[in-house]
């Protein structure tokens, strides 16, 4: 069919042309812009922020190479090449400074200013420990051959007379350089509570960063309170070792292989005076002679009633029942001159249990007595525990056929020889058995009570008492008690190993403290008649007792066989409870208990909970947690105070 030529016309076939997208100037004006701006700043970042900071990180390598040989030498006790090192280390710390100051643009850098702060800060912390090094080995020097420090000339000081004078006058030296240590760490403790460790990561360079930089805030924190808190405390070494006038020590044996709240069974005394540092032996004997002298018709308290077996009257012997040593102390001093009278009456009284012992023997390397020669060898009679131990524990303990009026008067005669031993050694243990001294202090297998109460308050400022800590409202606080009521010796054997998990919601915080009780030996025939002695009980007793924050509210307590006892005691709140008759602990096996309570203290980001520990104990492996992810893990061994962000 033929199409109207009006149609053609008015409907032209439309012509397809190639679409082109022209260029858009101005984005490509900003992306050159912002290339070009890119890499100003990758050679601003190259040439005046990696090259200045690779020279740092190279300085500080170096740096850390001598820091070890400063450790090392420091290992070795010597004094000469520490102060080498010191000097080298003030060197190189100095060039490092110098060519961090290159970065010193950064400080009108927003983000950056807050690291290079960081790092004047550390210089600051760096310098002042140099300065802190340098007046400490001003103080020491003097000192170095009592110290027992490598390189130092023959002292004249020999006998143990002479080196108490000595000692005495070794403190009282060190006395006036206190001030300005305190003064450095306390700037140190300031400059590094600035530093916000969060801003880096965990890990750099193989370094636990945030876990390194976290010890060390601990570990300052721990100078800066010994220093502070001791002073008093050493303050008083002349009255001490009585060069004023003679004073009279009463010392009290715990044998804490039968816990007790205040660190052990109390089995055997003696004292000592001591006049211008010249110590004289007094009079020993066992508890049980005080006990007859006194003659307790007394009823047994609550605790005694409830837990112990078969004991209607309270004896001195069973008589420490809180945890707090100067409580216990005075009562020990009431009872002792209730039974000998006052005719002495005595300055102070020191506690100690078998760790002191041991430790010290063990420096010795051997402890020679009337009684026998003491060695700290493993001893497979008691699941490998020091031989020491066993021996004393056969002497006091054996089973005899005849009665033996004095069967501890023997600890008498050992604590003198381990003085005159300790004191009459040569000088190259001096320091080591300084060491084992100040640990056993720390870690409370040694505690001091004193009368005069000016002396007491430093004691407990440099809590070396044994008491029940008051902490401030804005600080958590935790102490767990046990105490051992007729299971033997089994505490020899026993270990504890705690999971304390916290969580936190809507500024509250909640605990669960959970405790594994172990014991991986066998038990004992404690079958008398066939002479054996009775160390591992088959089943174990203990009641144990959580002192935490006043208002703290408990929610669940696991593992206990009565209901839970709850009441206020030394400032405290305390969670009472009792394992043993129906379900004890046996021999080779292990039990567990928690509790679950709610502290008062809320939550923050400077969040401190303070671990007492009890006196006595061994090294308990402690795990914490905080809302479900393990934060730290240790051995719990001396008080401890854990700086948490929550």
């Amino acid at each position: 069919m033929d199409i109207p030529s009006t149609l053609v016309k008015n409907n032209p076939v439309p012509v397809k042309k190639n679409l082109q997208l022209k260029p858009n100037k101005k984005l490509i004006t900003i992306l050159s812009v912002i290339f070009g701006v890119l890499i100003l700043i990758a050679i601003f970042l190259f040439f005046f922020l990696y090259l200045p900071g690779k020279a740092i990180v190279k300085e500080i390598d170096t740096t850390k190479t001598i820091a070890l040989s400063l450790q090392q030498s420091i290992s070795d006790k010597d004094l000469a090449q520490s102060k080498i090192n010191l000097s080298a280390i003030k060197q190189q710390l100095a060039v490092v400074e110098s060519k961090f100051k290159k970065l010193s643009y950064l400080k009108i850098v927003p983000f950056a200013n807050k690291y290079y702060q960081d790092g004047q800060s550390l210089l600051k912390i760096g310098n002042d420990a140099l300065e802190t090094g340098d007046i400490v080995i001003q103080a020491i020097e003097p000192y170095q051959d009592f110290l027992g420090l490598k390189g130092a000339a023959t002292s004249s000081a020999k006998t143990t007379e002479d080196r108490i004078s000595f000692l005495t006058e070794s403190v009282e030296g060190l006395l006036p350089h206190f001030d300005s240590i305190d003064t450095k760490v306390t700037e140190i403790e300031t400059l590094i509570n600035q530093i916000d460790i969060t801003r880096y990561p965990e890990n750099f360079r193989g370094i636990a960063l945030r876990t390194d930089f976290n010890q060390a805030k601990e570990a300052i924190g721990q100078a800066k309170k010994f220093i502070s808190d001791g002073k008093p405390i050493l303050a008083q070494t002349s009255w001490l070792l009585g060069k004023d006038k003679a004073r009279n020590y009463l010392i009290i044996f715990q044998n804490d292989g039968e816990l007790r709240p205040s660190g052990g069974f109390w089995t055997a005394y003696t004292t000592i005076k001591v006049d211008k540092g010249k110590i004289i032996p007094g009079s020993s004997n066992n508890i049980y002679d005080l006990d007859d002298k006194i003659s307790s018709t007394t009823p047994a308290p609550r605790l005694i009633k409830s837990y112990h077996i078969n004991v209607p009257y309270l004896n001195l012997r069973d008589s420490n029942l809180s945890p707090d040593f100067p409580t216990d102390a005075q009562i020990f001093l009431d009872g002792y001159y209730k039974a000998m009278g006052k005719r002495t009456l005595f300055d102070a009284v020191i506690a100690l249990d078998t760790n002191v012992l041991v430790d010290i023997v063990k420096v010795l390397g051997k402890l020679d007595t009337t009684v026998g020669t003491f060695t700290t060898d493993p001893d497979p009679r008691c699941n490998g525990c020091p031989k020491i131990i066993y021996d004393l524990e056969w002497i006091a303990g054996r089973p005899r056929n005849y009665i033996e009026l004095d069967r501890k008067g023997f600890l008498g005669p050992l604590m003198h020889a381990l003085l005159a031993n300790a004191m009459g050694s040569e000088k190259t243990k001096m320091a080591p058995l300084a060491q084992a001294f100040f640990n056993n202090i720390n870690q409370k297998h040694i505690m001091f009570y004193f009368s005069d109460p000016e002396v007491q308050k430093a004691a407990q400022s440099a809590n070396i008492a044994g008491h029940i800590v008051q902490t401030d409202s804005n600080t958590d606080y935790f102490h767990l008690n046990d105490a051992n009521f007729a299971s033997a010796k089994s505490n020899i054997f026993i270990t504890q190993k705690i999971k304390h998990e916290i969580t936190t919601k809507d500024g509250n915080v909640e605990h669960k403290v959970s405790i594994t009780y172990t014991n991986p030996a066998k038990a004992s025939n404690c079958n008398l008649e066939k002479g054996d002695l009775c160390l591992n009980a088959p089943t174990y007793r203990d009641l144990f007792r959580f002192y935490v924050p006043v208002g703290s509210q408990l929610i669940k307590m696991t593992g206990s066989e009565v209901e839970p006892v709850v009441y206020e005691e030394l400032g405290k709140q305390v969670f009472e409870g009792f394992y043993g008759n129906k379900y004890p602990l046996y021999a080779m096996s292990n039990t567990k208990i928690s509790i679950q309570y709610l502290s008062p203290v809320k939550a923050s980001k400077n969040y401190v909970l303070y671990l007492q520990k009890q006196p006595g104990t061994k090294a308990v492996e402690y795990e914490v947690e905080v809302n479900g992810r393990e934060v730290e893990t240790f051995s719990w061994i001396a008080d401890k105070s854990l700086r948490l962000s929550l």
